[in-house]
């Protein structure tokens, strides 16, 4: 997954508010939608607490959610729960109108991510980095464009670093969200060592995942189980690629320049994932019911000239910066 490492006391950079604000985060969780919105938001919640606001999550009943959140030490709550913030965060996507306007609470704030339902014409900023300019009414602030992906903070670090590309796939890590809702992971694996007996394979199962067992059993000297991971940008970096969901881990992998084989996992992923191999830095298999396994042979057969273009269009587009971006514009409309 990403850096989930609770937030020390003090700053990590960047301006702080003379105030404390108290924020509420929404964001949507469950075995088939996986947890990646949470993920993204514990990571702008980090930065948000550490410079000294108070975060509520308002959550779906899901026991991962709530045991990502207890490990993080952030409040939470139902989603039907209601309680007055300063601001509120949306990562539930679709939202309508009579939704923003009963939560704008005296016309505070509300920031969405992601957001292509007829609620996004309701919000003060609507954040989404899959998608270029468009038009929207005046009032709405816009943070559109891949400069704002929001990923954790080592994942710019890991940008800087150089990647070589010498010779051939030889290894390769299988992540497939954080539930891996069709069961993909195992199924992956044994092909992708039917075709090449000798790879190493590194197999990440999310907080989610209900297949450990089966993983557990695939495990030896080249197939290594890798339950959740506080070092995402460096297990990432460590691969020469990676099989993966077109959710926030391909945004991932083009940050650290890891060339990204994708099987979507939901609907909306598939054009994020169409959107980057249309640039270069992926190749797209389809959708997680009907994926092109026939593919197989010929991706872990890319050439290292191949590999070495799908990194640096990966890193050209991701710089890791996007999380900063984000937060900042965010305590923007906490100013007075």
């Amino acid at each position: 997954m990403n850096d989930y490492s609770v937030p020390s006391p003090t700053g990590v950079g960047g301006k702080h508010l003379n105030f404390m604000a108290k924020i509420g985060i929404f964001c949507k969780a469950s075995f088939s939608e996986g947890m990646g919105h949470l993920v993204r938001q514990s990571h702008i919640a980090n930065i948000l607490r550490d410079r000294g606001n108070e975060i509520i999550f308002f959550i779906p009943d899901y026991p991962p959610a709530k045991l990502w959140l207890d490990r993080l030490q952030f409040l939470h709550q139902s989603l039907d729960h209601q309680e007055t913030t300063d601001l509120i965060i949306l990562d539930i996507q679709d939202t309508t109108t009579g939704f923003i306007k009963d939560i704008q609470q005296g016309k505070k704030p509300v920031v969405s991510f992601e957001d292509l339902g007829e609620g996004r014409n309701h919000v003060d900023l609507l954040i989404d980095c899959n998608l270029d300019e468009e038009a929207l009414p005046d009032h709405v602030q816009t943070l559109f464009g891949n400069q704002y992906a929001v990923l954790a903070k080592e994942f710019e670090t890991y940008h800087g670093k150089k990647r070589e590309f010498n010779k051939p796939i030889g290894s390769v890590l299988i992540t497939l969200g954080g539930t891996d809702p069709h069961s993909l992971t195992p199924i992956l694996a044994k092909k992708l060592l039917q075709i090449q007996p000798g790879l190493s394979l590194t197999l990440l199962a999310g907080p989610g995942n209900k297949n450990i067992p089966a993983l557990k059993n695939m495990e030896n000297q080249k197939v290594k189980l890798v339950e959740s991971t506080v070092k995402m940008a460096e297990t990432l970096f460590a691969h020469d690629a990676v099989f993966c969901a077109g959710g926030i881990t391909l945004h991932e992998a083009m940050a650290v320049g890891t060339p990204a084989f994708v099987i979507n996992q939901v609907k909306h992923q598939a054009n994020k994932a169409n959107r980057a191999e249309k640039q270069g830095a992926c190749v797209n298999l389809g959708m997680a019911e009907s994926w092109s396994e026939n593919r197989l042979p010929e991706t872990l057969q890319s050439s290292p000239k191949t590999l070495k273009k799908m990194s640096l269009a990966g890193k050209n587009l991701i710089d890791g910066k996007g999380l900063k971006r984000v937060v900042n514009a965010i305590e923007e409309l906490l100013k007075p």
